[in-house]
Parts: structure tokens; sequence; C-alpha cells
């Protein structure tokens, strides 16, 4: 589930294995001088991870791989992430994310309660949000079964596989389309508000 601290590589399948070892260790503040655990980095996804709804197609929205990087070398850690969902099939592509959370600033409004709302729910959700320090600023899907991310720098570095139909694949025509079929690595470099892949 997690790479290691700072030039980290790790293969997919042990890494969801792990998955189910992590508890519900105390979240952290954004005001910390030291970059957050991976633990801690989870726990930050999982907050996050609440706030998108579900429903009876796709639901469960979850961490699956974490790491903890400076990528932009200003001496503040982003958490990146990769998340997946439960998915019964549907008119769009299944959630298989690469995505950037950010340390929030104060009164940043990824962590505000919205006045007119009563959901204790959202109450509840946004207050992790807020305890764990972080929140979501950018993501890039990724079209098939991801094997390994690294992270070198700057860079975010993906490799997978597709397969043709699957549901990580844009949705059109009735129908998943996806790229030809086989292994493909893809370079990502976040800057703040976008994740894009470099070419």
């Amino acid at each position: 589930m997690h790479g290691p601290a700072f030039s980290r590589s790790i293969l997919l399948p042990a890494a969801i294995t792990l998955c189910a070892l992590v508890g519900a260790d105390p979240v952290f503040a954004a005001s910390n001088a030291s970059p957050p655990s991976l633990i801690q980095a989870f726990n930050a996804a999982e907050a996050s991870l609440r706030r998108i709804p579900g429903d009876d197609i796709e639901r469960d929205f979850r961490p699956v791989w974490t790491a903890v990087a400076d990528l932009d070398a200003d001496g503040r850690a982003e958490v990146i992430y990769l998340y997946t969902s439960t998915f019964s099939g549907g008119s769009f592509a299944q959630s298989n994310v690469v995505a950037v959370m950010t340390a929030l600033a104060a009164d940043d409004p990824r962590g505000k309660e919205n006045p007119k709302s009563l959901s204790a729910v959202d109450a509840e959700d946004l207050a992790a949000i807020r305890a764990s320090g972080y929140g979501n600023d950018a993501g890039k899907q990724i079209p098939g079964a991801v094997h390994s991310i690294r992270v070198e720098g700057d860079r975010i570095i993906v490799a997978f596989k597709i397969v043709a139909g699957a549901h990580t694949c844009d949705f059109v025509d009735h129908k998943h389309v996806c790229p030809p079929d086989g292994d493909y690595v893809w370079t990502l470099r976040w800057t703040p508000g976008k994740l894009t892949r470099a070419e």
C-alpha cells in the first residue's frame, strides 16, 4: 500500500495485501514540521475519499497505495496516492486515480464546513480532513491495471497494463474503449491544481 518515504517504488500486489493491516492511527496536523508518516498519509487519503458520493454502480472509494514526497522542493511534503472503488458496471470509467494532496492552509475551503449544511456526516467528514491536515489537489485517471508506482524527484512514474474492455477505460458509444492492449509506463508531473502526463 505504501511507498518508502522518499525515493520510493512498490509493486502493488504486495501493497494491496498490506492495505488490510492498516489501523486507525492518530491523524496529524499540517503544521508539523516533519512530513506525515505513510499511515498518516493513508488516513488523509481515506478522509478525503469519504467526500465522494457512492451509489449502487460505484462505491467504496479507497486508497490502495500511498507515498509522501516534496514534489516541488518547497520544503512541504505532498501526499501521493492511488485509489480505486467497487464498481458494478456503468456508462463511465471506474475510478483508478493517482492523486496528489497538499497541506491545508488556514481556513482552507477543502476542510471548511458549509454553515447552511445540517448534515452530521458532512461535519464529521470535514473534521477528519481538517485533522489530517491535507486535502486533494489534483488527480489523473489510469486506464489499466497498475503494477507499480515510483516517485523520482518531481516525477510520478506509473506502470500499468491495458486489456481491451477494461472498466477503467473511457466509456464511448455504449462500451469501454481502451488504448491498444499492452504494458504502459506514464510519467506524471504535478503543479498546483494539475497532474499531467509528461511527454
